[in-house]
């Protein structure tokens, strides 16, 4: 899709998978390395043979790097090349002891030689601000971000991921930044910066949690392993023969039914009284709120549960999930995700050698994605650089820091028009993020069928009233929406006039339902030859788990993150709720700006089949390597660390406060003995320490039990620390740095008069950067889309109301 492109990646091993999207998509990927190339080495090694496939490299010196930039669309920077042309590393951190960065490429010195040029900067914190020279780690990250302090056990330290993240959603936001600035080029002819924040980025991964102090909620607490619902933990994860599985207990008008389903099933092979099985489990809910039923009864059922689960396998839950649409699905470890029949059936892995590595993140139609090839030895392609014949010619109207051009040139995807069919989280926020650069996107929504997000994760003022869902404000800013009876022939017919309208159509049913109304890609296809349509789902619209039936909290289990997150002498506790919800949109915003540029070029449209756990099934590509080459299987490990110790969450003086610690090296762990008066240590290099890991913990927790988070964050920052205090939603809220980012936003609201939302993780230099209006309320712009957009007039639009097409 993106062949006439190149891409400068002078990234460090922290930043390379941003340039393996943008490779993965089509384009040239020139990885840069600085005298004496990248480290292959440990950790690095399995992170290189993932992340830099499909590139070609080059040793350069910042000399050749300008040379090489005056033929390049996009140059992708995170600090690493800097530091190492400095002699220092910056494999866990960005500024020295004194806070002071490495001097950092001249970017706006290249743009001017190549006004054409993107440039996009990622960094832990974002370039300016309070803590934009603050040491950072991915477990810091994660604490600084809103998602730790939800992950784990209530009566144990928050836990990480313990495969590293972080980074990896940072970068994967780059790939989306640096094709939304292409295509602003495409109408301005300006290149531009993106200047992007990790922290940002991993705040998208507590969504619903992240948005609970402005909304009147108190902030979510920890439930390793289920679902926290004021005392009540409502527990998805049960033992079975081999492992664990994932059942959904959860009632409502959706989920009521298939949570009866499976205890239907329970009471068939005797496990549970019939009675229960048949209660009304749609408006459970709402009667243990009222206080008609007990809490002990669905403790009770869930005790049942999982004395059921313990007698049968993954295999026969998931068949008989598969079978009856129950939610349901296996709890899979690295090993299960390597051996998936869904994978395999869908031709997924790319093969490399004896090994095989995730594949292309999204089936096109129209420009399929091929197979990468395997990462490039240092400088093997010294010399045979020279500019691609095919690379687009870009025509400068005027030169970077010009004033700002009038509106729509403001707004790089102006004139971009979506339908919107999908629902929840995944494919709403991929349409987020074009709804933010100026698309317009007319949600689809049924009040007969109405989307989670307006009835679960948060009310404002824990009111359950439909137009307070808090994430519904965040997911849906930006957009129009109309409602619509999609069962109706009508309704369908305002789809047809919609794809007809449309540039790209996406949509998240389950796999079949759109052809059986007869809008599926070949019907709209028909009406609008040049339409991309996009459908998302957890596992992908073909292959032996096509009818899962499952949210994204299931695609994270049989992806395999529920397995590495946790303690290992305890149960598997799962990041917090639907994980591959917040990650998948990243990959579905480039999968569609990649074909909205290929179609520019070419005037071809095409479908897109996209798959959650595909797309999250790459960010543990090392781990699967590493798990392939050595048989060592990454499991849940607390917060412990490969080459950092200590390494940690500790106690922070207050209840349920926490510090994350990261020692980087020798000289940081000097720095901490000191700090804790206890020089007798200062001196234990890494073996010795962890030899020693437990003790020093203990030692650790200790000293900061009665000191107070935020303070001793500071402090152990200007010490040359990794450290940051384990932020809830309140502090979130209050972060400078976030703060200083402009990441909360307060907007209009038809019900609620202003609602916050969450920005994207990076602004860009030569575009407006925030949301103008909060989620819609139901059919908010019923008339504007019929009228304004489609043309309808009064006695249409009469017809479709008698009709009940309108809701």
């Amino acid at each position: 899709m993106l062949g006439p492109y190149r891409v400068l990646d002078l990234t460090d091993e922290r930043g390379w998978f941003a340039g393996m999207l943008l490779a993965q998509l089509g384009a040239d990927v020139v990885l840069v390395e600085p005298p004496g190339g990248w480290s292959r080495d440990g950790s690095a090694g399995y992170r290189h043979r993932a992340y830099n496939r499909g590139k070609r490299s080059t040793i350069a010196d910042p000399d050749a790097v300008a040379a090489l930039a005056v033929d390049a669309d996009v140059l992708l920077d995170n600090g690493g090349y800097d530091a190492a042309i400095a002699g220092r590393s910056a494999d866990h951190e960005v500024g020295g002891a004194d806070g002071a960065a490495p001097p950092p490429l001249d970017l706006a010195a290249l743009r001017a030689a190549n006004p054409g040029l993107i440039t996009v900067r990622s960094t832990p914190w974002g370039e300016t601000g309070p803590k934009a020279h603050w040491q950072a780690t991915d477990l810091t990250l994660f604490a600084a971000s809103g998602q730790l302090a939800v992950t784990g056990d209530s009566d144990r330290p928050p836990v990480r991921i313990s495969v590293p993240q972080a980074w990896l959603h940072g970068e994967s936001q780059a790939a989306v930044a640096a094709l939304v600035a292409i295509e602003h080029r495409a109408g301005t002819g300006r290149g531009q910066h993106a200047d992007l924040s990790v922290q940002q980025a991993v705040c998208e991964t507590a969504l619903s949690a992240i948005l609970h102090a402005p909304a009147g909620l108190p902030d979510a607490g920890r439930g390793a392993g289920g679902v926290r619902a004021g005392d009540l933990t409502l527990r998805t994860i049960y033992p079975c023969l081999d492992g664990h599985v994932v059942v959904t207990v959860a009632f409502g008008p959706m989920i009521g039914p298939m949570f009866q389903r499976f205890l239907v099933w329970m009471a068939d092979e005797g496990a549970l009284d019939r009675a229960l099985a048949e209660t009304d489990w749609v408006d459970f809910g709402l009667r243990l709120q009222s206080g008609e039923e007990r809490v002990e009864t669905i403790e009770h059922v869930m005790d049942r549960i999982g004395a059921f689960t313990a007698t049968k396998t993954k295999t026969e839950i998931q068949e008989r999930g598969l079978r009856d649409a129950l939610l349901v699905c296996p709890v899979n470890d690295l090993g299960d995700v390597l051996a998936s029949p869904q994978l395999d059936d869908r031709d997924f892995w790319d093969d490399h050698g004896p090994h095989r590595l995730p594949g292309r993140f999204v089936r096109a139609c129209g420009s399929p994605l091929g197979p990468l090839a395997p990462a490039p030895e240092p400088g093997a392609d010294d010399g045979d650089l020279a500019p691609s014949s095919e690379r687009p010619t870009v025509t400068v109207d005027a030169e970077p820091g010009d004033a700002p051009s009038p509106e729509p040139g403001r707004q790089p995807l102006a004139g971009l028009k979506i339908a919107d069919l999908s629902w929840v989280a995944a494919a709403p926020l991929a349409t987020k993020i074009l709804a933010h650069w100026g698309a317009t996107v007319v949600r689809v929504e049924s009040q007969t069928r109405p989307c989670l997000l307006r009835g679960a994760l948060g009310h404002r003022d824990d009111i359950s009233d439909q137009e307070n869902g808090i994430a519904w404000h965040s997911t849906n800013a930006n957009k129009m929406t109309i409602a619509l009876d999609l069962s109706t022939t009508e309704a369908r017919g305002v789809v047809r006039d919609l794809a007809a309208w449309a540039d790209v159509v996406t949509e998240s049913f389950t796999p079949g339902t759109m052809a059986r109304w007869g809008l599926g890609y070949d019907d709209l296809r028909a009406i609008n030859p040049e339409l991309i349509m996009l459908s998302s789902c957890v596992m992908g619209q073909t292959g032996p788990f096509e009818r899962f039936a499952g949210f994204g909290n299931m695609a994270a289990s049989v992806a395999g993150f529920f397995d590495i997150t946790g303690w290992p002498d305890r149960g598997p506790a799962g990041p917090y709720l639907a994980y591959t919800d917040y990650c998948s949109p990243r990959f579905t915003a480039a999968a569609i700006l990649a074909a909205l540029d290929h179609r520019r070029r070419t005037g071809v449209g095409q479908y897109l089949d996209f798959s959650q756990m595909e797309a999250a099934v790459h960010l543990l590509a090392p781990a699967l390597l590493e798990l392939q080459e050595t048989g060592d299987r990454r499991t849940r490990r607390g917060n412990d660390d490969d080459a950092m110790v200590p390494h940690g969450v500790y106690p922070a003086a207050g209840h349920d406060n926490w510090i994350a610690i990261a020692v980087t090296g020798d000289e940081a762990w000097r720095s901490l003995a000191t700090e804790m008066r206890r020089l007798d240590l200062a001196d234990l290099g890494i073996d010795e320490r962890r030899a020693r890991q437990r003790e020093l913990d203990d030692l650790v927790a200790a000293w900061t039990a009665g000191q107070e988070g935020a303070g001793l964050g500071h402090r152990l920052q200007a010490h040359g620390i990794a450290a940051h205090p384990v932020q809830n939603s309140s502090a979130c809220i209050d972060d400078p740095q976030l703060l200083h980012r402009g990441h909360f936003q307060w907007l209009p609201h038809g019900r609620a008069r202003r609602a916050v939302v969450d920005g994207v993780p990076y602004t860009l230099s030569e575009a407006d950067n925030g949301f103008r209006w909060a989620g819609p309320t139901y059919g908010e712009h019923t008339s504007e889309v019929l009228e304004g957009l489609l043309g309808y007039d009064a006695d249409r639009i009469a017809e479709l109301a008698i009709a009940g097409a309108l809701e």
